[in-house]
């Protein structure tokens, strides 16, 4: 990369701003508001950040011995609206990112897998969140049961063919950030060329 600008004069973005002071602000089921008072140490300058902490999210990313993906769809109360997602959560206390992942996959779907890849994991918001969403893929998954939702998640799940997934995300009906990402993180894999080579005969 060829550097174009920094601000101030002599900016290192390794170098760590200097922590005055921190508190909780709320303190809620998914996330802890923190106010935290820091001074730069470029320009001496104290300022209020305000950051989120929360437990770390998984997205799964699975396919069907047949080769479909599963997909679920909820209403999100952000947004609003319905959307087309991968099946993800949190993390409970003290579980591992692939152990919240084979959950979830099981609760949301019914489906299991015995083929687990981590594909790597991504900051959701690094200016205001402090936890991280692993993505993982999951092969050769087979119906193993029913649901195992919370009281409050209302869902349905699709199995869809990847050509069809495609054509959703290029048309942008599939815009959750995270979930997008996951599908980044996919491309990225070594394996996926011989994987999409399946999928698409």
């Amino acid at each position: 990369m060829r550097l174009l600008h920094q601000h101030p004069e002599g900016f290192d973005p390794a170098i760590p701003w200097t922590q005055e002071s921190e508190s909780v602000r709320q303190d809620s089921r998914i996330f802890r508001q923190i106010v935290a008072q820091r001074r730069s140490p470029h320009t001496g300058r104290q300022h209020a950040f305000y950051r989120l902490e929360g437990p770390d999210w998984v997205n799964v990313v699975a396919f069907t011995r047949t080769g479909e993906l599963l997909v679920v769809e909820q209403f999100r109360h952000g947004i609003d609206a319905s959307t087309l997602e991968i099946p993800g959560g949190g993390c409970d206390e003290g579980e591992a990112p692939e152990g919240a992942a084979r959950r979830e996959l099981r609760e949301e779907t019914g489906y299991t897998s015995g083929q687990w890849v981590a594909l790597g994991s991504c900051t959701p918001n690094p200016a205001t969140q402090s936890n991280r969403c692993h993505t993982f893929l999951a092969l050769d998954c087979e119906l193993e049961g029913g649901l195992q939702l919370d009281p409050a998640e209302e869902l349905q799940v699709w199995a869809c063919a990847w050509a069809e997934w495609e054509t959703r995300m290029r048309r942008g009906e599939i815009h959750h950030a995270l979930v997008l990402t996951a599908f980044q993180l996919l491309s990225l894999w070594d394996g996926w060329p011989g994987l999409l080579q399946k999928l698409e005969a």
